[in-house]
C-alpha cells in the first residue's frame, strides 16, 4: 500500500487490503469505506476523486454510526464534549465520527436534541 492509504481494493474487486499498523475501528471505517466504493462501482475516480470520497465517507459514516446509536453513545457519556472517548464508544475513527457529527441533517439534529431532552427529563421524574 502506498502513502497514507489505510485501505484499498485490488485486482478489479475481488480483494480490498488493509494496512496492518491500524486500530480495529479504523479497519472498521476502512473495510466499509472500500465496500461503499465497490457497491458504487467507482474504483478510479479520476477528476472527480474529491467528490466521490466525501459522499462515501458520508455514507460510511451514516451506516457505521446510526442516530440511535449516537444518542446512546452521547447519553452514556454523558455529552459530546470528548470526542475521542464518544469515538472509542462507538468503535469508529474519529475522522467518521467528525463526518457524521458535520454532516448531520437538520431533521437529525433536531431528533437527537429531542430524544437527548426527552431521556434528560425522565431521569429528573425517576
Amino acid at each position: 500500500m502506498t502513502g497514507d492509504l489505510l485501505g484499498e481494493v485490488r485486482d478489479d474487486g475481488r480483494l480490498i487490503a488493509l494496512r496492518a499498523d491500524t486500530s480495529a475501528a479504523q479497519r472498521r471505517c476502512t473495510l466499509t469505506h472500500e465496500l461503499v466504493h465497490l457497491e458504487r462501482g467507482i474504483l478510479d475516480c479520476g477528476p472527480w476523486l474529491q467528490r466521490e470520497e466525501g459522499l462515501v465517507h458520508a455514507e460510511v459514516s451514516r451506516r457505521l454510526i446510526p442516530l440511535a446509536s449516537l444518542t446512546a453513545a452521547i447519553r452514556a457519556l454523558g455529552g459530546a464534549d470528548d470526542r475521542a472517548a464518544l469515538a472509542q464508544w462507538l468503535d469508529v475513527d474519529s475522522e467518521t465520527l467528525t463526518i457524521r457529527l458535520s454532516r448531520m441533517s437538520s431533521s437529525e439534529r433536531t431528533a437527537l436534541r429531542r430524544s437527548l431532552a426527552r431521556q434528560t427529563l425522565l431521569w429528573s421524574v425517576a
